[in-house]
């Protein structure tokens, strides 16, 4: 049996509703034309198996007291079948679906998918929540594939004073304002900490040198500078006023002008009507017990120390590592379908201009200190 069951919620860089994969569906990048899923991921086998003259019902388990909940029921064929009817209409064409008369409700639900899949541009998934079975209407962002953004702070050091409370406290606010995290909340932090402190047994052409300075790196990350410095990025502001100081900002230097530059065009992305990520965080392909999780938008986006340094480097191997196994969450808008939806699907282009901004800035920075 096929358990179904809900996605954990409320934490940076996950989705803040609650709701179970029903079906799977990969489709790649908004092409013109839909495409099958890809190897190893198959769609759910009660919407894509041979149906028999008498089809099974469908279960979900419940894991708080391990009863079952059928899915595939008369309420929930006709909740779906309204909220197509709703919004076929809204498109203004005729649903190109007719109830089988005496049909099981599976067979009309698989045979309505179907129909929804094929009539529709947007990509369509069919997912529970609280025991009821959505439409749930989908198109991936244009972005960036396999790219970290990981923003460093270790480069303010080597800016002018009045430029560096600036740009910390931008960073500051751009961190805060998408929930992202920092490097030593991810899994990979906690691998590439330990390969620094065993470099000596995994590198036993490694100099003494090259063994101190990696260690002395790690006990930087774990309770030291680095420590100290990536924790203060989480306290109180580093300045007030900071458009204002923007402004008044005088810098000789025009890799400093292009960097305040860019920083003023990130805070117009980050104004409180600004959405943040959280908000495109779908994961079109979940599975309760994958063998190998997807790469979450909250690994690719966080706040770094260095790009430079061999724990980044370390990082940043474990992570190439994980995108040859398995996918990377980017963003997505979606939408759920009810019998009173009263729009059709729309989409912005925040991700789109996010991602261009960011690159400029952390190619900048790259290149300039």
């Amino acid at each position: 049996m096929q358990i179904i069951t809900e996605i954990p919620d409320g934490k940076p860089g996950r989705p803040d509703n609650q709701r179970s994969r029903f079906l799977k569906c990969q489709p790649g990048r908004d092409l013109p034309k839909k495409t099958e899923v890809a190897t190893g991921r198959k769609r759910n086998a009660f919407l894509t198996g041979k149906v028999s003259p008498i089809a099974t019902d469908y279960y979900m388990e419940n894991e708080t007291d391990e009863t079952e909940t059928n899915l595939t029921t008369s309420e929930n064929f006709d909740f779906l079948y309204r909220s197509a009817l709703r919004y076929a209409g809204l498109m203004g064409i005729k649903l190109p679906f007719r109830p089988r008369k005496g049909g099981s409700p599976r067979m009309n639900i698989a045979g309505l998918y179907r129909a929804m899949d094929e009539a529709l541009p947007e990509q369509v998934n069919l997912e529970e929540k609280a025991g009821r079975l959505y439409f749930c209407l989908y198109r991936f962002h244009e972005w960036p594939d396999y790219t970290l953004f990981w923003i460093p702070i270790d480069f303010i050091e080597k800016i002018s004073v009045p430029v560096r409370c600036i740009v910390r406290e931008f960073i500051r606010r751009f961190i805060r304002h998408h929930g992202l995290n920092m490097v030593k909340e991810t899994w990979y932090y906690e691998l590439a900490l330990e390969e620094l402190r065993d470099w000596k047994n995994r590198d036993p052409d490694a100099s003494p040198q090259e063994v101190r300075r990696n260690s002395l790196l790690a006990e930087s990350y774990d309770n030291g500078k680095i420590s100290k410095a990536l924790k203060r990025m989480e306290g109180k502001p580093f300045c007030v006023r900071l458009e204002d100081k923007i402004r008044e900002c005088r810098t000789e230097t025009k890799r400093e002008r292009d960097l305040l530059g860019l920083v003023s065009e990130g805070l117009e992305l980050i104004t409180p009507d600004s959405p943040c990520l959280i908000r495109y965080y779908y994961d079109w392909a979940y599975e309760k017990e994958p063998d190998f999780p997807p790469v979450g938008l909250d690994t690719q986006i966080m706040l770094a120390y260095s790009n430079n340094d061999m724990l980044a480097e370390n990082m940043e191997s474990y992570f190439n590592s994980d995108c040859r196994e398995t996918y990377a969450i980017t963003p997505v808008t979606y939408m759920y379908l009810t019998p009173e939806t009263d729009r059709l699907f729309r989409m912005d282009d925040y991700p789109e201009r996010l991602s261009k901004w960011m690159q400029r800035f952390m190619q900048h920075i790259a290149g300039s200190f």
